[in-house]
């Protein structure tokens, strides 16, 4: 098995027609203007240091933060009775199944408070109490206190617009519409990264001291997925062909409430869990069967396994899924608290008053990445990662409200870090004819007459992995899904396009994203075939049970001289371990 990007043996350099070419150059690079890229370039930014971020689509309009509706873990000033970080700490731990890196868990709980802080200072707002001082305060699954601030259900929207701003008065340089395919490594050195401008079809070349991965996870592996169309896992693939390592891919989140309908709507959040009761086709709230304490409020992964048990039972609705119920809240209630979502009930008919919302899970999170260090440094020097492209902070499973808390630590830590790399390093030597990768594989594309088309790969794929390596998982499974990746890995090769324009051409972003895609797929069904058990977001039916004996183990995967090789490596369990939660 290839990491299909490295190398791109398939490219004639001899043959190869330069088009315009544009040269960038600058201390740190961000990939990825989501939350984590654009706190990685504000924390940057303020340390003298030249910043570029470069992004697949515009500023505020791209990535997964600006859909996410929750809320902000971290326990400040304004923290409960009896709540403290140590219990935010346990509380992430115990969530992951103890494959959380503890190191990282520990500067995530520490920082993030300071981090909400600093953004409100900058200008973002905070839901309040009616006093006015108090923040307003949410509780989610596996949370053992209200302890997450937030704004409405737009907290996301809030987070981005806010450091967005901070940006651009900070002159830092944002390129919009850039496609990148490769990193250019010098010896064992980060130098550059070589892109495609998707306006104009003209290669770019970025030459940077430092580099911050933050382009979010790859939820379009599956057919239903509450991720961006743009969320294609082109970081994890980047980093391999760089020579960085990947763990933990086998864990992949399914939020339990996507839509099912309409179908421009499948996949899409479609309601916050500590606002609904869950019930099957009989009427019942079975959540109390699965976890009745926690009920609703239990983690992700055991919500989205209770609801696929469900469905596999018989007890779905019509379309399939089954319902949330927010009839018991106040007249108003969901309106004032989820007011985006209140407006998308009201354009498709329901009312949730009066009305069940017919849900089921959908592809949200990638827990596994790119493993770094506590700056968030990679294993190439002068390569960091920021948000969910980087591993080892969630585990088996992540907890609700962790992943805003996530993007503004890490991009604060890699944004810091990076800086600090930069202003010790040269300016790099980058050959020009390096950006001939992304010119070349555009134009074979372009040329080719015959072949598959992206977007039919692209739904094969999602399709292949909805159905073999989902929520519930075997070994038979995963190997024919393994068997059908390498035909997937032969296709990519053969892709042509319908449209032929070099302006804005999405058909062949989208055949460009494949490679990414069918990279990713290949590490997280690899990695969920070997995981001999039942841990988190990862569930095996022919291993049903959790082996902490020889399972707390991450399983790392190495790919730089383009194939996948996997070993096993100790989780960090420096605080504590199972056996002392009676796990």
């Amino acid at each position: 098995m290839k990491v299909i990007l490295a190398g791109y043996d398939n490219i004639n350099f001899a043959r190869a027609v330069n088009l315009n070419m544009h040269n960038f150059d600058t201390d740190v690079l961000v990939i990825g203007g989501g939350g984590a890229g654009a706190m990685a370039a504000y924390e940057a930014s303020k340390h003298g240091v030249t910043v570029t971020m470069v992004l697949k689509g515009v500023p505020e309009r791209c990535g997964s933060t600006i859909m996410a509706p929750g809320a902000i873990a971290g326990v400040g000033d304004w923290h409960l009775p009896g709540d403290s970080r140590d219990v935010h700490f346990r509380d992430t731990v115990k969530g992951g199944s103890f494959l959380n890196e503890q190191r990282l868990v520990r500067i995530l709980v520490e920082e993030s408070p300071d981090l909400i802080l600093e953004l409100e200072r900058i200008g973002a707002l905070w839901q309040r109490e009616n006093d006015g001082k108090n923040y307003s305060l949410r509780i989610d699954g596996g949370h053992s206190f209200h302890r997450c601030p937030f704004l409405e259900d737009r907290t996301g929207r809030e987070m981005l617009r806010t450091l967005v701003g901070e940006l651009r008065k900070r002159n830092v340089k944002i390129l919009s519409n850039v496609i990148i395919l490769k990193l250019l490594n010098n010896g064992d050195k980060i130098v550059g990264a070589v892109g495609l401008d998707i306006e104009t079809c003209e290669s770019v070349l970025l030459r940077a001291k430092a580099i911050i991965l933050a382009c979010g996870g790859a939820g379009n592996l599956y057919l239903n997925t509450s991720n961006p169309t743009g969320i294609t896992g082109d970081g994890y693939a980047l980093g391999l062909s760089a020579g960085a390592v990947v763990m933990d891919m086998e864990f992949v989140q399914f939020y339990p409430l996507g839509f099912l309908f309409p179908h421009s709507l499948r996949g899409a959040l479609a309601a916050l869990l500590y606002y609904v009761h869950l019930r099957n086709n009989k009427g019942e709230r079975f959540m109390e069967k699965y976890d009745a304490e926690r009920l609703e409020l239990s983690t992700r992964d055991k919500v989205a396994r209770a609801i696929y048990t469900e469905i596999k039972e018989g007890r779905s609705g019509p379309h399939g899924g089954i319902f949330a119920d927010m009839t018991y809240h106040e007249p108003g209630f969901i309106a004032r608290m989820q007011p985006a979502l209140y407006e998308t009930y009201q354009k498709i008919g329901i009312d949730p008053e009066k009305d069940y919302l017919e849900v089921a899970p959908t592809c949200h999170f990638i827990m596994g990445g790119v493993k770094v260090d506590e700056n968030w440094q990679s294993a190439v020097p002068g390569l960091f990662v920021a948000g969910e492209t980087a591993a080892g902070m969630h585990g088996a499973n992540r907890l609700s409200q962790n992943a805003l808390a996530e993007l503004l630590v890490t991009g604060a830590r890699a944004g810091k870090a990076s800086a600090k790399f930069s202003a010790s390093t040269i300016r790099p030597i980058v050959d020009p004819r390096e950006t001939l990768v992304a010119t070349e594989l555009a134009n074979q594309m372009l040329g080719r007459e015959e072949g598959v088309r992206p977007i039919d790969l692209r739904k094969r794929l999602r399709q292949l992995m909805w159905e073999k390596v989902n929520v519930f998982r075997t070994e038979s499974d995963l190997r024919s899904a393994l068997e059908e990746l390498k035909e997937f890995e032969s296709e990519l090769g053969k892709q042509s396009l319908n449209l032929k324009s070099r302006h804005y051409n999405q058909e062949l972003v989208q055949g460009l994203e494949n490679y990414f895609l069918v990279t990713v797929a290949q590490c997280v069904a690899t990695a969920a075939l070997n995981r001999t058990e039942s841990r988190g977001a990862h569930y095996r039916d022919d291993y049903p049970e959790t082996d902490n004996r020889n399972w707390l183990q991450h399983l790392v995967i190495h790919g730089s001289d383009g194939e996948i090789k996997m070993e096993k490596v100790p989780v960090d369990l420096r605080e504590i371990r199972p056996d002392e939660v009676g796990l």
